[in-house]
């Protein structure tokens, strides 16, 4: 007697919604990682360079 067969992918009944969580771009947020860790570096060793005045999107104290 044979198996029955399942389907491979289940049947999503509503669909997903796209606008619900926002895209994050990997290479955007490395990038302000890397900018973010500079200015801490500079920082530890006594200069008070400008900084990045976004953050995340977010604008922060200048």
């Amino acid at each position: 007697m044979p198996m029955p067969r399942r389907p491979h992918r289940p049947e999503i009944e509503t669909p997903l919604d796209g606008d619900a969580s926002p895209l994050v771009r990997p290479y955007l947020v490395a990038h302000e990682q890397r900018e973010r860790r500079k200015a801490l570096l500079l920082a530890t060793l006594g200069v008070d360079a400008p900084g990045p005045y976004w953050i995340h999107g977010v604008e922060v104290a200048r």
